[in-house]
């Protein structure tokens, strides 16, 4: 996720979703097996955005999700865009709506300033209606969709006011709220102590005060000593009668943090404070030498610490993997190669490694940082 890309926080989730489409649609064709209702989904789902959206509104919304260049095929060899218009032209859907059919430039989001919004008042409300219209197409009663937005404090005003038009503007569809058959549930996450909270409290406060959809809080505090105790046991595999005193003692230099607590324990295999016995069959640890450990209170200068011990191309490799965002596929690195200029090449024994040590997470052919704080660092 690259936040200081406009509307990043929205389209990119959308993106996440459909490429999921893509690969099964892919499958489809090839001629794999794939699951009956799977392939029921993915028709219908295609059908209904088809229905929902005109040809055009399909090619616009495509700057921001690029999958549905996959997805449909068809459509963009018969809707020509000239990506050297900015304008953007109109047309009209099957209901009487405007959408835009030309190229939408999309500008980078680097101030802070509430007041000052990055797009125009009739493309801001262009790109509103087109994922209100999207929204509508892939959930309904039979089908709802849960939305996830990790890590809201790093959105920017504009993927902010989108996520507000999605959830209250229902007139945009021509339907009241009672009439508003849209079956999602956006779910947020943000850190109460960022600094960027100032916007992300304005989004929620417009949300509950326009009485269209309820909004729920979930205040999610530190583990207490039973919750680390059985995230201890369950990663040692261990009774918690067992890891009770261990788990004690990193709750103290945890705070109960489930991140903090992974961390911890990594630091202490390395350091050989916990080790695995051959002769046990089994986790040990020393006690006394875990309680002479610092308690983590700079994560981010205990992640720099980790990242300096990589050898130097692993370093080289993750700082360039660090441009693209949270999450990264493969193929977009595979683009990048040697040039006269010094481009990084990222190497699969460079990611295995940064696997390896759990400061990547690899899913499929996608790379993920588990945490933005190791992103950051």
């Amino acid at each position: 996720l690259n936040q200081n890309q406009s509307l990043s926080t929205i389209s990119s989730t959308f993106d996440d979703f459909f490429q999921n489409i893509v690969t099964t649609k892919a499958k489809l064709e090839e001629g794999i097996h794939v699951d009956v209702v799977d392939e029921q989904y993915v028709n219908q789902l295609l059908e209904s955005i088809e229905n929902h959206l005109p040809a055009s509104g399909i090619v616009a919304l495509s700057k921001l999700i690029p999958s549905f260049r996959s997805l449909f095929p068809e459509i963009f060899r018969r809707v020509v865009i000239d990506d050297d218009d900015g304008s953007g032209n109109e047309d009209d859907d099957e209901e009487g709506n405007q959408c835009v059919t030309g190229c939408i430039t999309y500008p980078n989001s680097d101030t802070d300033d509430d007041s000052d919004c990055l797009f125009p008042d009739n493309i801001k409300n262009q790109i509103h209606y087109l994922f209100q219209k999207l929204t509508h197409a892939i959930s309904n009663p039979q089908a709802p969709m849960m939305i996830f937005l990790d890590d809201l404090h790093w959105a920017d005003k504009e993927s902010l006011d989108l996520l507000t038009s999605l959830i209250t503007d229902v007139g945009h569809l021509g339907m009241d709220a009672d009439l508003d058959r849209r079956c999602v549930c956006f779910v947020a996450t943000y850190r109460y102590n960022e600094g960027t909270n100032r916007r992300v409290e304005k989004c929620v406060h417009a949300i509950e005060n326009s009485n269209v959809s309820q909004v729920t809080y979930l205040n999610l505090d530190g583990m207490g000593e039973q919750g680390t105790n059985a995230m201890i046991s369950d990663a040692l595999k261990l009774p918690t009668r067992l890891t009770r005193p261990l788990s004690d003692v990193v709750r103290k230099k945890t705070l109960g943090n489930p991140f903090y607590v992974k961390i911890f324990m990594a630091m202490l295999s390395e350091e050989n404070c916990l080790k695995y016995s051959l002769k046990e069959r089994r986790w040990i640890w020393n006690i006394d030498d875990i309680h002479q450990r610092s308690m983590i209170q700079d994560l981010a200068l205990v992640l720099a610490q980790k990242l300096l011990r990589l050898p130097d191309e692993v370093q080289d490799a993750l700082t360039f993997v660090s441009c693209f965002g949270r999450s990264v596929h493969r193929d977009v690195l595979e683009i990048t190669t040697e040039t006269e200029s010094g481009a990084i090449v990222v190497s699969d024994r460079c990611l295995e490694l940064a696997v390896h040590e759990r400061i990547l997470e690899m899913s499929g052919k996608t790379y993920t940082f588990p945490h933005d704080l190791i992103q950051q660092a």
